[in-house]
């Protein structure tokens, strides 16, 4: 369900031109549908910036398990330094979420399997089991205080297909509500309508869209996210996007810890449009030598479940990390 946008006080302007916002919750699968009962199945809303689709589904009764995540960031957040990515201040974990050992871990990767289990049925026409399943998860906390923030980024690069972000705890305030805020970037380049003031059309027609109401507007046309796509944080909100679709999320304003989780989603039975960068020789591999960068990468993985069994992850060197962990591109 589209909703329109509430006023965001860190910018001039107000509002992005688009928000979405739904409430869905997961029912259980039944049991001709193949899936252990333990997976739930979704059926989330769908939206598009540009050409791209974004999908969301809010996850019901999840108190308890955000609760246990967010104490498992925390202590993790006490213990290590943690990484400089994207994020402008704030704190993210190691690329290694997916490796934590805890109940809760379990339940919200089995969450995104059944989320991009339901993403491939609605993109790809007549999907092979294996094209549903298998899908290989590295996953990281993201901890944002007062006034940090994330820069324009994606998730682009080596075998991500999908991306996902999963709302762990907003502590949002009535002064601080619009802070915190996802945006996607739409990068189609169609040209927009410059308008004076608010037009809102509802109704069924082009100018609406499929998904309800839409602000078109320009009062400051200088800044570059007049039409991004605004997400706001729910607590058990999950949103699943292609990997290369541009992102970034306003400054917190709250006074306590906002807490999300990053994920990408790598799959050898997929192919993904790339605009070719001429500085990135890593993608004119994958391009180029994809059966050779598949056999690095299973070595690399070989290597790295091998050290793992001898040494935990969080005792490894930092030079370790950088090549088998936290690297970008899973090759």
């Amino acid at each position: 369900m589209l909703v329109p946008p509430v006023p965001d006080p860190t910018s001039r302007v107000g509002e992005p031109a688009l928000s979405i916002d739904e409430s869905q919750s997961a029912e259980p699968l039944t049991a001709d549908s193949g899936r252990p009962a333990s997976a739930p199945d979704v059926d989330p809303s769908q939206t598009e910036i540009g050409a791209s689709p974004v999908f969301t589904h809010v996850w019901a009764d999840s108190d308890e398990l955000n609760a246990r995540i967010r104490q498992l960031v925390v202590e993790r957040m006490a213990t290590t330094p943690g990484l400089t990515r994207s994020n402008c201040g704030g704190w993210q974990s190691e690329r290694d979420l997916q490796r934590w050992d805890d109940p809760a871990i379990d339940v919200l990767l089995e969450r995104v399997r059944a989320m991009v289990r339901s993403v491939v049925v609605r993109t790809v026409e007549d999907p092979d089991d294996e094209h549903l399943d298998g899908w290989e998860i590295r996953a990281w906390a993201n901890v944002n205080q007062l006034d940090d923030r994330v820069a324009p980024h994606d998730h682009a690069g080596g075998l991500n297909i999908w991306a996902a972000i999963y709302y762990v705890d907003c502590k949002e305030s009535s002064a601080a509500a619009t802070s915190g805020i996802t945006r996607f970037i739409d990068v189609s380049g169609v040209p927009r309508p410059i308008r004076n003031g608010t037009r809102t059309t509802t109704g069924s027609g082009s100018s609406a869209g499929r998904n309800g109401d839409r602000r078109y507007r320009c009062a400051d046309p200088e800044r570059d996210w007049e039409h991004d796509l605004q997400v706001e944080p729910t607590p058990g909100k999950m949103v699943m996007f292609p990997a290369n679709l541009p992102h970034y999320v306003t400054p917190y304003l709250g006074t306590e810890k906002r807490i999300t989780i990053a994920f990408n989603l790598c799959h050898t039975r997929f192919l993904v449009s790339d605009f070719e960068s001429l500085s990135s020789r890593h993608r004119m591999l994958w391009r180029d030598y994809r059966g050779l960068m598949l056999m690095r990468r299973a070595a690399r993985a070989k290597i790295r479940d091998a050290l793992a069994s001898v040494v935990p992850v969080e005792r490894w060197p930092a030079p370790v990390h950088r090549k088998l962990v936290n690297t970008d591109y899973l090759g």
